[in-house]
């Protein structure tokens, strides 16, 4: 697991409120009656969900193209040939340039695009909106 969805599992733990039985009334009675499942979900089932909903871009993953390129450098010293010559090595760093997708950092980018969200609605276990301040 990344840092950046620990940190989300976290905050949305925080946010539900789970470790807090006390709070017996309204939605966290809901909450508490559920605490195993959400809590199975959050620890076990969230992640293969979101491994499963990224797998769509692994065909075009910068790992295989890096490999690819390395064999066909390591090709290319082979033959004698500079790698920086040779039309298939330009050819897979320009593909790795264009279509590979990264797909950790793509994970890392939507886990913390979900944190800020719930932060900024959240606070010391009140929900509130607040205004966000962009320069321009």
């Amino acid at each position: 697991m990344s840092q950046a969805y620990d940190k989300l599992v976290a905050l949305l733990q925080e946010l539900f409120q789970l470790n807090q039985p006390e709070l017996d009334f309204g939605i966290y009675r809901i909450l508490n009656a559920k605490s195993k499942e959400i809590i199975n979900f959050l620890n076990n089932d969230l992640l293969p969900q979101v491994k499963k909903a990224f797998s769509s871009y692994q065909s075009a993953d910068r790992v295989q193209l890096e490999e690819e390129l390395r064999k066909a450098i390591n090709g290319a010293e082979a033959l004698g040939v500079s790698p920086e010559l040779s039309p298939k090595v330009s050819e897979l760093r320009q593909k790795l340039a264009d279509s590979a997708v990264d797909v950790h950092q793509l994970e890392r980018e939507v886990y913390d695009h979900l944190y800020s969200f719930f932060c900024r609605y959240y606070n010391e276990g009140d929900f509130l909106s607040r205004r966000v301040y962009k320069s321009g």
